[in-house]
């Protein structure tokens, strides 16, 4: 109900973007090759979809707010159905009491962006996951990373809990079945060019570095430009050149830790409840997130359904210091003054200054949470996926033993 009145609100460059990327394909030019293209392959369907009620019921830009509002009602069904599931009444509910609550905050963009494709895709793959459908769910992450490169920081936490339940060669056959598209793909469209236009990106105003030095300049602390760069904004000056290559290396470091501990933990652990999953997830995804140059509002979509999950198990507090990151991002984009197109003021930038830092604090009391696991685990933690590996390989043999004496 509180997006409806989106549906007629006025259409942002996103959305034009994907209306002349399906008009070219239509045409015969083709992504990637002929035109420049900024996300991977498997967006090309979502592209395309709107096409088949344009000009004749609705207009490109209405079909594809109907289309997310669509995949939204399915994201908050399956809170839903996994809340249902839950044992404890009383938190059953807050996953989609909460996302429900959180979204109303996000519409500006919300219904202008597809990031809720792969973030309804990785609930779908953490679901199938947590249920035993590993296979399945392997396929459903590789299908996210093809719509968003993020959900790739999941793969090697999920692989350890997948082999911790000796199914990991399951998990890993979805995930190869999920990527063969892309990778045939790739004999007739160079689409890793897409990341060759992330990568020349600078430090885009909402980022951390970027927030640091913009706030210093509102103090008069520093000498910084509020420049727009193609479709983007992003924060420049001597001091921004000088800290974009260590912006990059401190993502790289944060994120390489991040996931190397979340595949420490999934080791240590023999099974995990939903909510403890998605919380083990956001460790990764927080990191990449909050650590990256390249921090635009849209990168929400994706925290909130996980954070809303996390509230099924353990405390709140990181759960609901995301959700309020989520919330205040209107206060920044658009900014509630319009401050946006021209550089934020000292009030908002303050606001997405701290924003950023709760992403940080949340990251850091995941990390802080976890520390138990690891303390009482066997060292080394890999042995717990070697030994059943090994043991599970002994049992084959045996088995191929007898059938050969039969």
């Amino acid at each position: 109900m509180a997006l409806l009145p989106d549906l007629d609100s006025f259409v942002q460059g996103d959305v034009r973007l994907y209306q002349d990327v399906s008009q070219d394909l239509i045409n015969g030019k083709l992504p990637y090759r002929d035109r420049t293209l900024e996300y991977p392959p498997y967006v090309i369907p979502i592209l395309l979809l709107p096409r088949l009620v344009d000009g004749n019921v609705m207009s490109y830009p209405m079909a594809f707010k109907f289309q997310t509002l669509l995949m939204d009602f399915l994201l908050k069904f399956l809170l839903l159905w996994i809340g249902r599931q839950q044992t404890n009444r009383l938190r059953s509910f807050l996953p989609l009491f909460c996302y429900c609550l959180v979204v109303p905050f996000l519409h500006f963009f919300f219904l202008q962006r597809y990031d809720v494709w792969p973030a309804l895709v990785c609930m779908a793959g953490l679901c199938l996951f947590c249920s035993g459908w590993y296979a399945l769910a392997g396929a459903f992450f590789a299908v996210g990373i093809g719509l968003k490169i993020y959900p790739a920081i999941f793969l090697p936490p999920l692989f350890m809990l997948a082999a911790r339940q000796q199914r990991a060669r399951r998990f890993v056959g979805g995930v190869v079945a999920g990527l063969m598209p892309m990778i045939l793909l790739s004999f007739a469209l160079p689409w890793w060019r897409f990341a060759e236009f992330q990568g020349h990106r600078g430090l885009q105003c909402e980022s951390l570095f970027a927030s640091a030095i913009w706030f210093a300049k509102r103090l008069g602390l520093a000498q910084a430009q509020w420049t727009e760069v193609k479709a983007w904004i992003e924060v420049q000056g001597t001091i921004a050149d000088t800290l974009l290559p260590w912006a990059r290396l401190v993502f790289a470091g944060a994120v390489i830790f991040s996931v190397s501990w979340a595949a420490w933990i999934a080791a240590c652990c023999r099974t995990l409840s939903i909510g403890r999953s998605a919380r083990l997830l956001l460790i990764p995804l927080l990191a990449f997130v909050a650590f990256n140059q390249v921090l635009s509002p849209q990168y929400m979509v994706w925290i909130v359904p996980m954070a809303a999950l996390g509230l099924l198990d353990g405390a709140f507090t990181p759960m609901v210091l995301l959700m309020v990151a989520a919330m205040v991002t209107t206060i920044i984009f658009p900014s509630l003054a319009g401050d946006y197109a021209r550089g934020l003021n000292l009030g908002e930038t303050t606001v997405l200054f701290f924003r950023n830092l709760t992403l940080i604090a949340a990251w850091e009391w995941l990390l802080s949470e976890s520390m138990p696991i690891i303390r009482q685990a066997k060292w080394p933690p890999f042995t717990n996926i070697r030994d059943p590996v090994l043991a599970a390989s002994r049992n084959n043999h045996k088995t191929r033993g007898l059938g050969a004496d039969n």
